[in-house]
């Protein structure tokens, strides 16, 4: 009974060594049906990573986020980023929608668990693909008002604060810096709306 105790934990130890060694991968590389190789080859007129055996494609669809500007007195909130990317800069409260969730729901939640307000979401402003390369990603813009909580930092956030137009820090993100700038131009419907950020 101890010697398989024993053999167990080493094993863990072992791949969790080698866990940490292994460079890290965003490609798949094996069909998650039936675990043979992935090939690329032409699916539905472009070249898709899909399954040599079965019909399995990996789509690679954009992942959605929502982002809130919250018009407080005296200006926005923002929040100061406590990960990679753009650790230590400002940005929009944002962050990845939960299976399931309505964009509105998530763009409340992230709001909640990373600046700790309760807000009234007001509409969505944009929906725009985030300009980054190698990031597949759809960013939904909501616009809101403080309800209820307090101003503080939470989850992946170090920092939260009101900041008035002329002492904006350094904002992380070239969609979150649109947004704000036609915000303070007010060139956003104040309720929702689309606009674009070209």
């Amino acid at each position: 009974m101890l010697l398989n105790l024993a053999l167990a934990i080493a094993l863990a130890c072992a791949l969790a060594y080698i866990w940490r060694r292994k460079p890290y991968s965003k490609t798949v590389a094996y069909c998650p049906h039936c675990a043979s190789k992935l090939v690329r080859k032409e699916v539905a007129g472009q070249m898709r990573t899909a399954c040599s055996q079965c019909n399995f494609v990996h789509w690679n669809n954009p992942l959605p986020v929502v982002a809130t500007l919250i018009v407080a007195e005296g200006g926005i909130v923002l929040v100061q980023r406590g990960v990679d990317p753009a650790k230590g800069t400002w940005c929009l409260p944002a962050g990845f929608m939960e299976n399931g969730e309505d964009p509105a729901q998530a763009a409340a939640r992230e709001v909640e668990e990373e600046c700790g307000l309760k807000v009234e979401i007001k509409g969505i402003v944009c929906a725009t693909r985030v300009p980054r390369v190698g990031v597949n990603e759809i960013i939904l813009f909501f616009i809101a008002v403080p309800v209820g909580g307090t101003l503080k930092a939470g989850d992946d956030a170090v920092d939260a604060k009101v900041f008035s137009p002329d002492a904006l820090p350094n904002i992380a993100f070239s969609t979150h810096r649109r947004l704000i700038e036609l915000w303070w131009q007010r060139k956003l419907p104040q309720t929702g709306g689309l606009v674009k950020l070209d």
